[in-house]
């Protein structure tokens, strides 16, 4: 059972479902690679899963996390080095998502001063939309425990507000009896 003031676990429960169909997954912070790994576990027949991040040591550590686990070999990976922002710009610019997810921050265990940056964040989250699949859901989980993360959180839910409900649902989810700002889940889906 998932810890439902966590929402880092509860976002599994949407993956869950999208990972039944999906073709294309994007981890656009993918960090040390437990996201990914959990997706990639999950993938179905052909899916192709890009593990984005800005650090190199990030890039590799996934790719080694990755490598010592079983994953389907007819599930394909490809990492890019690169802002979340830019890789969807450019390397991503044709593909079709199904899911994609975003852990925003700091990359655990390494320079806390090297975080997203809610422009860039809010860049990479609005050309994603535009490569969602009919019924395709992005998951963003923030960290408003610090001042930039709080920043951030309230950059996202500012520019999320103001999505068009014809074209997407948007969830905010937050634990409402806990101490120390915890992360809270940002959901979209297209419809």
């Amino acid at each position: 059972m998932i810890n439902i003031n966590n929402a880092v676990q509860f976002q599994h429960l949407i993956w869950d479902r999208s990972m039944k169909k999906a073709k294309v997954v994007v981890d656009a912070t993918c960090g040390n690679g437990h996201d990914l790994l959990y997706l990639a576990k999950r993938a179905q027949k052909g899916c192709h899963l890009f593990g984005i991040d800005i650090q190199m040591k990030a890039i590799n550590t996934s790719k080694e996390l990755l490598k010592t686990n079983d994953i389907a070999p007819d599930v394909s990976l490809t990492f890019i080095h690169d802002s979340h922002d830019l890789a969807l710009a450019h390397q991503l610019k044709d593909e079709v998502i199904d899911l994609m997810i975003f852990n925003l921050g700091y990359l655990p265990g390494s320079n806390h001063k090297v975080i997203t940056k809610p422009h860039q964040t809010i860049d990479a989250i609005d050309k994603g939309l535009h490569k969602l699949s009919k019924s395709g859901v992005i998951t963003i989980v923030a960290y408003p425990g610090t001042p930039d993360g709080m920043k951030e959180m309230q950059s996202l839910t500012s520019y999320l507000s103001d999505l068009e409900q014809k074209l997407y649902n948007v969830c905010h989810w937050h634990p409402m009896n806990q101490i120390n700002n915890p992360p809270e889940l940002f959901i979209l889906q297209k419809r």
